[in-house]
């Protein structure tokens, strides 16, 4: 008997807990319910209604498809505890739970000198500010991997004075296909004895040793969780030395010869040689050049753009404007190249350190960093030169962080992928007071934020997805395009028509998606003049993310044509009586049994209503425009399982 009580003590125990969730686990008055697979909007109505005393109320629906809602409540004594049981016996609720407060999980090294890397995660140490960081210990949770989805071993080709080969700390490059020292090019690239990289000052493979070179490459690629030294910021990732950051401009272009060579080697061979190099790093350059002056240092870029290469530099260690003074090669304008400034632990733009709203893409952390030196030790150093490696190694985590399909569109169109992640370096940062109207981004980068732009994309959805319709001669007609963004951040977009489509017009021909808001651009097909027959065009959408969207347009011009009549399924959406007033009813037929949700759009994207949104049977249907109350011009939407339709509608 006192084992059936102290059993029945425990469940009652368990019971009470489970109910009692602190508040400081989850988020005060507010609930996720999910309904009945056969639930519509009426359904949650009542649900409100009956549990009224709780002053349940809907903040916003998390999914259509799964009928599942966020409801607030007065979070009074005992009534969390209360509302939630009784919600989870009611017959319309598949499913109730408190809404739980989520902490963003870290990934902190064990490595001793952590502590002081503030451009990773700065705690305020060295009299910093709180969070002026890139967020590396929040990226780290979505990634530290050294290698693709693929398998494909990333590297970071790094040109400066030199490294320490034997440095504990350092994941180096070594080509596996070479053997050192025996003064034969054993796997055919054209170089002798390049097992550990490329000497461009001597042009062989014997590396020399360099602080300034150690010390930055340990910002990309120091060993993390080795329990020694410091973290780089991709510390899985292999780092490829190539010596030529001095001496002139010849040197340059062998460094950057050799790198190019080794990627394009690892592209015709499907990764069995070569180097799968996706960064390259440079501290050095030429202050107040012109880019003008230096045709084959930029033309460089392009050749490693070409084969999928990123190419890192940091900007002048001088306090002035770049658009001004000019640089090399952080002036130039080649798309595969991202030039880097400095800024310090308070998240402000290092005194020292060039700007340039037109040449500095984004600023990283440069000063007072702490890193491997040569001689397998470590220490401090300040300057632009530390802050591109930030960069280097960012990049070098979104090949880490991307899907199959991103990697396998690299490796067909290795330039569209590279120039959009250099879009997305750029849209991810976090701004700054300090940098707004002085880099192209405004800000210093974010590496949480990249990776997460990385594993969800930008990009444009548009509907109808094609425009197809016969019309009569000398008639006109009008259909609507909504256009939305994916991802969580804003993008700008043009639409592009042919010259030849002159029966083709737009009512916008660019704009910038808010996330969460529908635009929409009417598209008027103007049939005066033409002859009958068919006519096909398109439109041709594109992002900032270099996404495209292509729209076909076909139309067929013939006597008799009564009204516009759409090949595609066409809903028969009508309102009567127009003008809109609260009598007013919206009619549309259904093919089939299915999801419907109708609402109401002003012009400028924002959601006014919802005048229905549940599951109806096949057939025709009418349904009350309810609680009519401003006057002006709205987009009715309707997405059935036929597709997304809208029409205009003037409210008066």
């Amino acid at each position: 008997m006192r084992t059936f009580f102290i059993l029945l003590a425990l469940c009652i125990f368990i019971l009470v807990s489970y109910g009692q969730v602190p508040t400081s686990e989850r988020v005060p008055g507010e609930l996720i319910v999910q309904l009945s697979p056969k639930s519509t909007t009426q359904d949650l109505n009542r649900l409100m209604d009956e549990f009224s005393g709780f002053d349940l109320q809907l903040k916003q629906i998390l999914s259509k498809d799964m009928h599942i809602w966020h409801l607030h409540f007065n979070e009074m004594p005992g009534a969390a505890e209360k509302l939630l049981a009784n919600l989870r016996v009611h017959p319309a609720v598949e499913v109730a739970q408190y809404n739980h407060l989520v902490t963003n999980r870290e990934v902190i090294p064990d490595d001793p000198g952590f502590s002081v890397l503030w451009g990773l995660k700065n705690t305020g140490q060295m009299n910093g500010t709180t969070g002026a960081d890139i967020a590396a210990t929040f990226a780290w949770d979505i990634t530290t991997s050294g290698y693709t989805v693929a398998g494909d071993t990333i590297v970071i080709a790094m040109i400066d004075g030199g490294i320490d080969l034997s440095h504990p700390d350092l994941r180096l490059w070594k080509n596996s296909h070479e053997i050192p020292n025996n003064n034969i090019d054993d796997d055919g690239n054209g170089y002798i004895d390049d097992y550990h990289g490329w000497n461009a000052y001597m042009n062989n493979g014997y590396l020399q040793q360099n602080d300034h070179g150690t010390h930055v490459a340990g910002i990309a690629t120091a060993k993390g969780n080795n329990s020694i030294g410091t973290t780089g910021v991709a510390f899985n990732t292999h780092l490829m030395p190539v010596a030529g950051s001095g001496s002139n401009e010849s040197v340059v272009v062998i460094s950057y010869d050799y790198i190019y060579s080794q990627r394009k080697l690892y592209n015709s061979t499907n990764g069995e040689k070569g180097a799968f190099v996706v960064s390259t790093n440079s501290s050095f350059g030429i202050d107040g050049a012109d880019p003008a002056n230096y045709p084959v240092w930029s033309s460089m870029y392009d050749s490693l753009g070409s084969v999928g290469i990123l190419n890192v530099a940091s900007t002048a260690n001088r306090g002035w404007d770049i658009d001004i003074n000019g640089d090399v090669p952080t002036s130039m304008t080649n798309e595969s190249l991202v030039s880097v400034t400095n800024t310090t632990n308070k998240d402000e733009l290092y005194t020292s350190a060039g700007w340039g709203l037109q040449s500095i893409d984004l600023a990283a952390p440069g000063t007072s960093i702490y890193s491997t030196r040569q001689g397998g030790q470590y220490g401090y150093k300040s300057g632009t030169s530390m802050s591109s490696p930030h960069v280097s190694g960012a990049i070098a985590l979104m090949y880490a962080a991307a899907d199959e399909a991103t990697i396998n569109l690299y490796k067909s169109d290795p330039v569209l992928v590279a120039s959009r992640f250099k879009r997305y370096l750029i849209a991810s940062v976090d701004t700054l007071p300090s940098l707004l109207g002085r880099t192209v981004s405004g800000g210093r980068l974010n590496l949480h934020k990249l990776l997460q732009m990385v594993q969800n994309p930008p990009g444009v959805a548009v509907s109808p997805a094609s425009i197809s319709l016969a019309i009569a001669p000398d008639n006109t007609s009008v259909t609507t395009l909504e256009m939305n963004c994916s991802g969580s951040t804003a993008n700008s977009f043009i639409i592009a028509v042919p010259d030849t489509a002159n029966w083709l017009t737009l009512s916008a021909y660019d704009g910038i998606l808010t996330p969460g808001l529908p635009a929409f651009i009417d598209v008027t097909i103007n049939a005066n003049g033409l002859p009958e027959g068919s006519y096909i065009s398109s439109l041709t959408i594109t992002d900032a993310f270099l996404n495209t969207v292509i729209v076909p347009v076909e139309i067929k011009v013939a006597v008799g044509v009564i009204a516009p009549a759409y090949f595609v399924a066409n809903p028969g959406l009508s309102v009567w009586p127009v003008p809109v007033t609260e009598t007013s009813l919206v009619g549309f037929s259904l093919a089939r049994a299915g999801e419907v949700n109708l609402s109401v759009f002003s012009l400028n994207g924002q959601k006014s209503s919802e005048i229905f949104s549940g599951t109806l049977a096949p057939g025709r249907h009418e349904i009350p425009w309810k609680n009519v109350r401003t006057k002006g011009l709205y987009v009715l939407r309707l997405q059935t399982n036929e597709g997304v339709f809208t029409q205009k509608i003037t409210v008066l």
